[in-house]
């Protein structure tokens, strides 16, 4: 998922690396209201009159790039459809893993290959680098004023917008193993009988993991201090590690291949693999602390359509839209006010208080400076396996 030097996908390769917050880079943009200013003006009334009329974007055709597989589908079968009938306008739904700042870095600075595209914060602190993002105008997302604060204030942006987050838990083969893990740091228990696989692509995942078993700072502050890095791989080297994945499929064909018995991975695509795979019993939890990671939107420069793409951002952040897309996939909502399915409640913390306490949103631009030596340090671990 993660495209570095427009080459590097992370997600696909190793089942993700939503990172973090970034503050407001790139380019400035004449007249337009910040995410602060728009909650400190009051909102979507007062919004509303600098706006005009929402839906009178400059267009009547907006191409989005979001995540491909699952992701995709939902956009497809119940986004798209509620945008069209809604606003008459149509919307082309690109999926990708892969290249996505690649792909606007090879584009001419005022026809970007979509207008708009979903993000980890790792893309947005890259992209925002290389000025790739608009600056979001808020008078045209008052629903923006909806988003819970624990969402919101992972990525301090005026680039982009949170919509939806999720966590990380188990999968696991459920005809192998008849025993959850209440917590990451029961993976280092003496008596856990347990073949474990690990995303082995880049660090992210796996060391913020080990950091909240390490439990040797509030929160997996570990990451973010120089000095406690050691107790994170020291607590590595304590699991029954089996297998670095390099990819989903790489991670469910250990499995029914009994190499191994359970892998980190995320509890949303965990059961939509559940509800598609006849052949593997596949089980899921999610530990009562654990990391997390947000899909926010931000608008591609040079975008002709950019206020239709500001109002798309909006019209995904609607309370309705919100619940659909929540029944559609099982993810947290990133407005207040939407809806969850109960299997949805059943592993993903909702409520903001509950998303304070129990999730580790990961913020790469905390640790964007040392990450390349994370990552050969990850690299060497893995080599003595």
């Amino acid at each position: 998922m993660r495209s570095e030097g427009g080459t590097f996908d992370e997600r696909q390769v190793q089942a993700g690396d939503h990172d973090g917050a970034t503050g407001s880079l790139g380019r400035g943009g004449a007249g337009r209201v910040g995410r602060r200013e728009f909650l400190a003006a009051g909102g979507t009334a007062a919004t509303l009159a600098v706006a005009g009329c929402i839906g009178g974007g400059d267009g009547g055709s907006l191409t989005v790039s979001t995540w491909s597989g699952a992701n995709e589908e939902v956009f497809r079968e119940t986004i798209k459809p509620m945008y069209e009938e809604r606003t008459g306008n149509d919307l082309e739904v690109v999926g990708s893993w892969t290249n996505i700042l690649g792909q606007l870095r090879q584009s001419p600075s005022d026809d970007p290959p979509f207008d708009l595209t979903v993000g980890s914060s790792r893309d947005h602190y890259l992209g925002a680098q290389d000025e790739l993002w608009e600056p979001i105008r808020y008078e045209n997302v008052p629903n923006a004023e909806t988003i819970k604060p624990a969402v919101q204030s992972n990525l301090d942006s005026d680039l982009g917008v949170p919509v939806a987050y999720g966590v990380m838990g188990y999968a696991y083969d459920a005809d192998a193993v008849d025993f959850e893990l209440e917590s990451w740091r029961d993976l280092i228990a003496e008596d856990v009988d347990l073949d474990f696989a690990l995303p082995g692509a880049y660090f992210f995942n796996a060391v913020i993991m080990s950091a909240i078993a390490a439990d040797e700072a509030p929160m997996a502050e570990e990451m973010y201090d120089e000095d406690q890095r050691d107790a994170i791989f020291d607590t590595l080297s304590e699991m029954p590690v089996a297998k670095f994945y390099e990819g989903a499929e790489d991670m469910w064909t250990s499995m029914s291949g009994g190499i191994a018995d359970a892998g980190q991975y995320f509890y949303a695509y965990s059961r939509r693999r559940d509800e598609n795979d006849s052949e593997l019993n596949v089980g899921f939890h999610v530990p009562d602390r654990t990391l997390g990671y947000v899909d926010h939107y931000q608008v591609a420069r040079g975008s002709s359509n950019r206020q239709q793409a500001e109002e798309f951002i909006d019209f995904l952040l609607d309370e309705e839209v919100q619940t659909a897309y929540a029944e559609a996939f099982n993810l947290g909502m990133a407005n207040e006010n939407a809806d969850h399915p109960e299997a949805t409640r059943e592993e993903v913390p909702i409520e903001n208080d509950e998303l304070d306490e129990g999730i580790v949103f990961k913020q790469y631009s905390r640790v964007a400076e040392v990450a390349p030596d994370l990552d050969e340090r990850f690299k060497e671990f893995q080599n003595q396996f």
